[in-house]
């Protein structure tokens, strides 16, 4: 479906994946292999999308979007190695993860390698205040993380603590790609705000689809170990609202589930039920809809245009990934 709805921007997508393949390469050998292992590794590419897509609203094309684009990717990558090494992940897209193949060091490593060159494209492609924004958002991501972390296990944990980690680690660098196309095509506060909002909001939108998933996919859809979330000690909304329900005896079965060593098959999937049955699923797909529709709102100042339909259709796909 992300195919269909990138159609208005699928040459510069394009780019995106050759730039990946010509501009990554290091005089470490190593480097160049991990760098490119995890940038091929497959990815929804839902973030270069987006930007793409709100720099075409503007009506103007340019060599240096999908630099950007790709800077947006890269940033996003190499989270994500650092994540897997935080949260000891075996799987990342179905496939081994970089710090199963390399090692956390080599991870980590590559990882800040992806950072330098994201830096270099914005540096090279872009503008200060872009770079200005983009390093705003990658200390929120890195606030979000770090937050998370301080709350691992955490059952006492709120929903308002929950909301800030996601705006940080997900919906933060979802808002540059709104925010950052209307910058490099100097359009007016008004349309900024306008697709920052838009983006930030399918980026809360998505994350919250994802906290759904982890309880109701299977390894081979989530491309990752279903179950991960509880497995790491991150409560997510859908456990949130279930203990807000729950006899004491669910909640010591929660609880226990997250403060043991490791979570059993059998752990999980009563816990799992226990979050069907108190309706922490059902009322975390409703709030996903709901900033979905926010998003979507957002794009009403703009004309009708493909490249507006195709950006409400991302907002409809951020939270129809289960159906």
């Amino acid at each position: 479906m992300l195919d269909q709805l990138t159609i208005p921007v699928a040459s510069e997508m394009a780019k995106v994946e050759n730039i990946f393949d010509s501009d990554l390469a290091s005089e470490v050998a190593l480097v160049t292999q991990a760098a490119k292992y995890v940038t091929r590794n497959g990815g929804k590419r839902i973030r270069p999308a987006i930007f793409l897509l709100a720099a075409r609203l503007a009506g103007q094309k340019s060599d240096d979007l999908p630099y950007l684009a790709a800077a947006i990717e890269l940033v996003h990558t190499a989270s994500l190695l650092h994540d897997d090494v935080v949260d000891n992940a075996a799987l990342r897209r179905g496939k081994p993860s970089a710090k199963v193949k390399w090692g956390n060091q080599v991870s980590i490593l590559v990882g800040d390698f992806l950072w330098c060159k994201a830096s270099e494209f914005f540096i090279n492609h872009g503008c200060d205040r872009l770079s200005k924004v983009v390093t705003k958002a990658i200390t929120a991501i890195t606030e979000g993380e770090i937050l998370e972390i301080t709350r691992l296990n955490d059952i006492t944990m709120d929903e308002a603590t929950y909301q800030k980690i996601i705006e940080g680690k997900t919906a933060a660098l979802f808002g540059i790609c709104g925010q950052g196309a209307a910058i490099i095509q100097n359009l007016s506060e008004r349309f900024e705000n306008a697709l920052e909002k838009y983006a930030f909001n399918v980026g809360i939108a998505f994350q919250l689809t994802d906290d759904v998933l982890d309880y109701t996919s299977s390894v081979a859809r989530l491309g990752k170990d279903s179950g991960a979330d509880a497995r790491e000690g991150k409560l997510t909304l859908p456990v949130i609202i279930s203990l807000k329900r729950c006899s004491n005896e669910e909640k010591e079965l929660i609880r226990d589930a997250f403060i043991t060593e490791q979570i059993s098959e059998a752990q999980f999937k009563e816990m799992a039920q226990i979050v069907h049955g108190r309706n922490g699923i059902s009322e975390t797909e409703a709030l996903a809809r709901h900033f979905a529709e926010k998003a979507k709102a957002c794009l009403a100042i703009f004309k009708p245009s493909i490249e507006r339909e195709a950006l409400m259709g991302i907002a409809n796909y951020a939270v129809g990934r289960h159906e």
